[in-house]
């Protein structure tokens, strides 16, 4: 589901809103860097900017006391709720005498209820995936063997994706990319139940490459109890 989608479910969700509680005038879905993901359609962009100025301006007030979680402006007209769900902002714009339990209504169960199910319809390819490997040993000798096992640089690089779905679901809905981290020990575990951690590098045998191969040297071999050619399970730490 790409963040499209999930704009356009925010969307709707908050025109329904809009119209289940009439005291709502306007409202508005935002990251914490001021990128509008959703907004009911009664809302211009003059009204937004306004409203991330000022949330910009509220942000970095805050800083001396903390991270902002809820903010609420009573004018002559009508009242301002800003609120921080998970990772986004909910800004409600409602008639003066509205019903407190609306609002909370909305900010604590309706907003979170949407966004986890949103979460639990992801497409099948948002789900994490098992890291663990089934490799074929190879075995590494000589003087310059090392210590350090050896693995295609495909499968080191899958490894660094972030396999969390709650992440994954955040970045299709803000469009943040999150930071990948190298992968540079595994464990190796037999098929008899032996295991071990170990360093980790690219494969630099050119014609071992793409073979489903884990080269391991000759040492660490012989305490695993596994020869050229077994198989063994692998996954990164």
């Amino acid at each position: 589901m790409n963040r499209d989608l999930y704009a356009i479910a925010l969307n709707n969700a908050l025109k329904e809103i809009k119209k289940a509680y009439p005291d709502i005038n306007h409202s508005l879905i935002f990251t914490t860097d001021a990128t509008v993901i959703a907004g009911d359609q009664e809302t211009d962009q003059k009204t937004m900017n306004n409203i991330l100025e000022s949330f910009q301006t509220m942000k970095e007030n805050a800083k001396a006391i903390g991270n902002l979680k809820s903010f609420k402006i009573n004018g002559k007209n009508g009242k301002l709720t800003l609120t921080s769900i998970e990772d986004m902002y909910l800004v409600l714009v409602t008639s003066k005498n509205v019903d407190k339990t609306h609002i909370y209504s909305i900010t604590n169960v309706i907003i979170p209820t949407i966004l986890k199910t949103l979460e639990a319809f992801a497409p099948t390819h948002l789900q994490p995936s098992s890291p663990q490997k089934e490799l074929i040993v190879d075995t590494l000798s000589g003087f310059f063997a090392g210590d350090s096992v050896q693995i295609d640089t495909e499968i080191l690089t899958s490894w660094t994706k972030n396999d969390d779905p709650r992440t994954r679901v955040k970045a299709a809905i803000t469009g943040e990319q999150t930071v990948q981290e190298s992968i540079d020990h595994v464990k190796i575990e037999t098929l008899d139940g032996n295991s071990t951690l170990c360093k980790v590098k690219e494969i630099d045998d050119q014609k071992l490459k793409g073979k489903n191969m884990i080269r391991i040297p000759e040492k660490l071999c012989k305490s695993l109890e596994i020869n050229k050619g077994d198989l063994v399970k692998v996954k990164p730490m």
